[in-house]
């Protein structure tokens, strides 16, 4: 897995590196930061717009001037502030080029100097904040990246687009959209959350020395399935891949029931087990005889949980007085892991403190919504602090939390974040969090520990829907279509 860092892990990284290295070492680090800049900078035309703020980011673009230069490439250099009012490590850099690159302060909010010069350039390197943004914008800064982004130029960012927040992905009123973002070291967090993710574009990280740092901010990979998905020995039976019990469907919604219980038997549970009522097996049967079913009420319920690997609540049971009573009773009285998905979260809005009380382990797959009712704040108040929130209750609740969506992000109780590099449209139809409800049970009942579970069933889930848009486009997925395509997303990763 890559690790994702905050800014302020990698100013501190930083900061003790350099006083490892010499007196000299921040300049060394952004030499290497500039010039890695101007190689990647050679792949787009030229002439190059280097816009440039006073802090050390700045001082990146600076360098990058200077090699592009002396490649024989034409550049333009914008300072936001006076020479003045340059970090000091900028200030150095600078006075190698000033005699050589065609450089100027931009005045103000109506600099015709800086609307020429982006008018004759071909290609703009985004060199303002950088991981140094705190607040709102300033009124200058707004303006030129409005009339950047209104130039349809293609924009390099360096480290992280300005207007991204790097340790949330929040953004501002204003943000500058990159076609390609640069960044050091590792990957700042912010750059693959939405609504962050969207104005990144490409994102390259660059090795500039920096040495191996310690996080808890991780992005999903291959590398991770292959090390974590279930092996399955040859001489093996149907006991030795477990039993999952699903507690799914409705009237209302068998067809949740039917998708959850599949995706689990598909993605290797050796028995699958679904508790329903008549009026949705019924209709569901004949697709699935693969399904073993049993009466939904508490008592059976709870007997076939005494042979069972995991237990899958909540898709499609809708949130009537009944289903209430069972699901709670459930998720206090069953002993083996629980994936609790949809209904099963919602019967619990603002009752958090229950799932303290589960016997063994359990896994929340919210959506945004459904989470915000869990936790009884509003959907803004999620969506604007994503990582914190699954963070902090992921380790209040001693569970594992998987926010659904672009980017999924998935909390253990050990305080570890979890990133999926999926954002596909696709998946933005009913069903599909069925579909993930049943993978990750059916990891479950294989023998992978629930985080790991959460996390392969994610990345699994996100791998099949980029092979399914290949064939069927973004608007064509079926939910169905996750479990019919899972055996080509695997084929991807095991031999």
């Amino acid at each position: 897995m890559q690790k994702l860092v905050t800014s302020e892990q990698i100013r501190k990284l930083e900061s003790w590196w350099i006083k490892q290295i010499s007196p000299q070492g921040s300049l060394t680090l952004m030499e290497k930061a500039g010039s890695s800049l101007s190689e990647i900078a050679k792949e787009y035309k030229e002439p190059y717009l280097i816009i440039c703020g006073k802090g050390n980011n700045g001082g990146d673009g600076i360098v990058a001037a200077r090699y592009l230069h002396a490649s024989g490439k034409k550049v333009f250099l914008a300072l936001t502030s006076d020479e003045t009012l340059l970090s000091h490590d900028a200030k150095i850099n600078l006075e190698l080029i000033k005699s050589k690159v065609q450089y100027f302060k931009i005045e103000n909010e109506k600099d015709n100097n800086f609307v020429k010069m982006l008018s004759e350039s071909n290609t703009v390197v985004d060199c303002i904040l950088g991981t140094g943004i705190t607040g709102k914008l300033s009124l200058l800064f707004e303006w030129l990246i409005k009339a950047v982004n209104a130039s349809h130029k293609p924009v390099i960012a360096c480290d992280i687009p300005t207007g991204v927040n790097p340790d949330n992905g929040n953004v501002c009123d204003v943000v500058l959209r990159a076609e390609t973002t640069v960044t050091f070291g590792y990957q700042k967090i912010g750059l693959l959350i939405y609504p962050g993710r969207k104005y990144s574009g490409k994102i390259i990280t660059v090795d500039i020395g920096l040495p191996d740092i310690e996080t808890n901010l991780f992005l999903l990979d291959d590398d991770f399935l292959v090390r974590n998905f279930p092996l399955r020995d040859n001489a093996s039976n149907k006991g030795t891949f477990g039993r999952t019990l699903l507690v799914c469907g409705s009237k209302k919604y068998p067809g949740a029931a039917l998708l959850a219980s599949r995706a689990a038997s598909s993605i290797g549970s050796g028995l699958t087990v679904l508790a329903s009522k008549p009026e949705v097996f019924n209709k569901i049967a004949a697709v699935t005889p693969e399904i073993i079913n049993v009466e939904f009420n508490l008592k059976t319920i709870l007997e076939e949980s005494l042979q069972s690997s995991v237990i899958v609540i909540g898709p499609g049971l809708t949130t009537e007085n009944d289903i209430k009573e069972t699901v709670e009773a459930l998720i206090l009285q069953v002993s083996v892991p629980i994936v609790l998905d949809a209904d099963g979260i919602n019967v619990l809005a603002g009752h958090k403190e229950l799932i303290k009380k589960v016997k063994k382990e359990i896994i929340l797959t919210p959506h945004p919504k459904e989470f915000s009712r869990l936790l009884g704040i509003s959907l803004d108040e999620v969506l604007s602090n994503k990582i914190e929130l699954v963070r902090s209750n992921a380790k209040e609740l001693n569970c594992t939390i998987v926010l659904k969506g672009p980017a999924t992000i998935i909390g253990t109780k050990d305080g570890n974040i979890y990133v999926s590099p999926f954002s596909n449209s696709a998946l933005a139809k009913g069903g599909t969090g069925d579909v993930l409800a049943g993978f990750i049970g059916g990891l479950i009942s294989q023998g992978l520990k629930p985080n790991l579970a959460a996390c392969a069933g994610v990345y699994i889930h996100g791998k099949t829907a980029e092979l399914i848009t290949k064939d069927k486009t973004v608007f064509s997925l079926l939910p169905q279509d996750l479990v019919s395509y899972l055996p080509q997303a695997i084929k991807t990763f095991v031999c």
